[in-house]
């Protein structure tokens, strides 16, 4: 992540991001895919990665995800604890869920138009990303 914070605080040190709703509206569009497919990785990573073992026995070691499915392999139980529909659906009405889309649906129309008449593609990169990022805004502030 401290990739990402550098790049923005480029971005902004060199004045290319004012911190408004347009600014952040389009690194929410060109960036958040990648940093998410990143944040992904990092914990199919983390899940899979070995805990080495500690002098302390009540600090299991093992991969986490192994140790999750199977626990009987460390000598515990499963704590999973099941919970009636009424209660799962009360949690569901009071909680956040992410949109489809990580930007203002607005902006999100408006840039994939500009994409299309500009026959661009979604970046695959941070690189791309920013590229993409000043088109954008370049494009949709000399609409303004």
């Amino acid at each position: 992540m401290e990739f990402w914070i550098s790049l923005f605080a480029d971005l902004r040190d060199n004045g290319f991001f004012d911190g408004g709703f347009l600014d952040k509206s389009l690194l929410q569009f060109c960036c958040m895919g990648l940093i998410q497919d990143e944040l992904d990785d990092t914990a199919q990573i983390w899940n899979a990665h070995t805990i080495r073992a500690s002098k302390n026995i009540s600090n299991p070691s093992g991969r986490p995800s192994v140790m999750y499915a199977l626990p009987e392999l460390y000598h515990t139980r499963d704590f999973l604890t099941s919970a009636d529909t009424e209660s799962v659906q009360l949690c569901k009405n009071e909680c956040t869920f992410r949109r489809p889309i990580s930007c203002d649906p607005d902006v999100n129309e408006l840039c994939n138009v500009i994409i299309s008449e500009s026959q661009l593609n979604i970046p695959r990169d941070p690189y791309q990303a920013m590229n993409l990022y000043m088109h954008l805004r370049d494009v949709i502030r000399a609409l303004l």
